[in-house]
């Protein structure tokens, strides 16, 4: 096993972690995601008993349609190279949490921070709801 690896447990995730995951790894798996290496994630909930959580993804190219907020909003920080990463604040994906790796070191987000990720996730999931009650 590599020296890198953490090994993940239902005792070890908690919401506001920030970690990485492979989109071919989210359940259902996105179209197109390829070779797509890690991405970050923010872990929205702890592990049900099967292990699965859900995620809240974090890239600089999100799928045309998806809903994001800029990173820097949730007191995430810049990257001075690749600039502002987006967080995708529309439907959650789930995954394994033998497919989520720590980072080095350790990262979460603060409690304000993370409430106001899940409160800009809920809304989104309202007006998403709003707009199909129309038709």
């Amino acid at each position: 096993m590599p020296s890198a690896y953490i090994p993940t447990s239902t005792s070890t995730i908690k919401e506001g972690d920030i970690m990485k995951a492979k989109p071919k790894h989210f359940i259902p798996r996105p179209e197109s995601v390829g070779s797509v290496g890690q991405h970050p994630v923010i872990v929205l909930t702890r592990p049900d008993p099967n292990g699965y959580v859900l995620v809240a993804p974090m890239s600089h190219n999100h799928p045309n349609g998806t809903p994001t907020r800029s990173a820097s909003r949730y007191g995430l920080p810049v990257d001075p190279i690749k600039g502002e990463s987006r967080v995708n604040v529309g439907q959650p994906k789930l995954i394994h949490e033998t497919n989520l790796r720590a980072n080095t070191p350790h990262t979460t987000m603060t409690f304000n921070n993370f409430a106001a990720l899940k409160a800009d996730i809920v809304s989104n999931a309202a007006a998403q709801q709003s707009q199909y009650l129309m038709y």
